[in-house]
């Protein structure tokens, strides 16, 4: 496996095809733009608009393939709040070290469930064959009775095979359990 302390600290928001990952309700392509905001912590508004649109990662207890990822991001995010004095830090810290409270319980919860094995490298959830393919429309316009359509839903359950699904609550719990 990764060596994951080593890879999560040379991960760079550039190295990550967001536009490629599936969330709850659409495409990571814009968590560069809401990791910057946030990352910022100058206006509170604008902080909690990125905070409500990114943590789409997660849907009641489900985890999405950006969330790892997002997670690197995040705990990052968190370590500079805390060094910061100014409201909107104290509104991130707050924030963050709830909902990692939370992202951890739930990864706790997966680890006691029967699963597959995890990807050997949380890099690996980057594959080709887990992402988006290039160009694909995940919210075509379709006619509902044409049943040549292309299904959506059963394409992006394709997306998350057993191990996949697993490796994705396993890394974001080794993530977490680096904070200080």
């Amino acid at each position: 496996m990764d060596n994951i302390k080593e890879y999560i600290n040379s991960l760079n928001i550039e190295d990550i095809p967001w536009h490629r990952m599936v969330t709850a309700y659409e495409t990571a392509e814009k968590y560069p733009e809401y990791l910057s905001i946030l990352d910022e912590m100058k206006d509170l508004d604008e902080v909690k608009q990125a905070w409500n649109s990114i943590s789409d990662f997660e849907h009641q207890s489900t985890l999405f393939t950006p969330a790892p990822f997002a997670v690197v991001f995040l705990v990052r995010i968190y370590e500079k709040a805390k060094q910061a004095d100014n409201p909107v830090a104290v509104w991130i810290a707050d924030k963050l070290s709830d909902e990692f409270g939370y992202y951890l319980e739930i990864c706790n919860d997966a680890e006691k469930m029967e699963h597959a094995e995890p990807l050997e490298n949380m890099s690996d959830i980057l594959n080709d064959k887990y992402l988006i393919p290039e160009g694909f429309d995940l919210d075509p316009e379709y006619d509902d009775d044409d049943e040549d359509d292309f299904d959506v839903d059963e394409f992006i359950v394709s997306l998350f095979p057993e191990d996949l699904f697993y490796s994705l609550y396993y890394y974001t719990r080794k993530i977490l359990s680096e904070i200080k």
